[in-house]
């Protein structure tokens, strides 16, 4: 069965055939490292949205329907906006270092699977953790030091084959 295109559906409020992707104002507040709440502002946030003027919802934002590339856009505006690495510059840090999730994890002394939930933004970084993972992804000297703080015991501190 073909999957149904959002261009086909009806607005679940007025029932009309007229969602359109349209872009407009975004605004929420989120706390974080108990912090008292931040507004993220997008200006200009593309959303699927209800264009049929005689749609009378009960609330403005109930005919908008954010898609995955609109949550893409807020996960990663809200992190800009929080002073925080976004999930990408997390992913593409470790990368450029030549490490594993789970080496970067324990090199760093991370519990669990903390690594993995940043960088897929399910999980916000503490502001003390953004800070050590730039100065590692910045500095390869910090590298060599933490790598120094774990000793030769550190999983990913021999040299693995080329």
């Amino acid at each position: 069965m073909k999957e149904k295109r959002w261009e086909n559906w009806r607005c679940h409020v007025c029932g009309q055939r007229m969602l359109r992707r349209v872009r407009q104002p975004f605004e929420y507040a989120v706390s974080h490292d108990g912090r008292p709440p931040v507004k993220i502002r997008i200006p200009d946030l593309e959303v699927i949205a209800c264009t049929n003027p005689d749609c009378h919802p009960e609330h403005p934002h109930d005919t908008i329907i954010e898609d995955d590339a609109a949550i893409c856009r807020i996960t990663e505006e809200t992190y800009r906006q929080l002073g925080l690495l976004t999930p990408t510059e997390i992913r593409a840090g470790r990368e450029r270092l030549g490490l594993t999730q789970q080496e970067l994890q324990d090199l760093l002394g991370l519990g669990g699977n903390s690594l993995s939930r940043w960088e897929s933004g399910r999980v916000y970084q503490s502001r003390s953790s953004d800070t050590l993972l730039r100065l590692v992804f910045g500095l390869s000297a910090a590298v060599e030091f933490v790598k120094g703080l774990r000793g030769p015991h550190w999983a990913g501190h021999a040299e693995r084959p080329a």
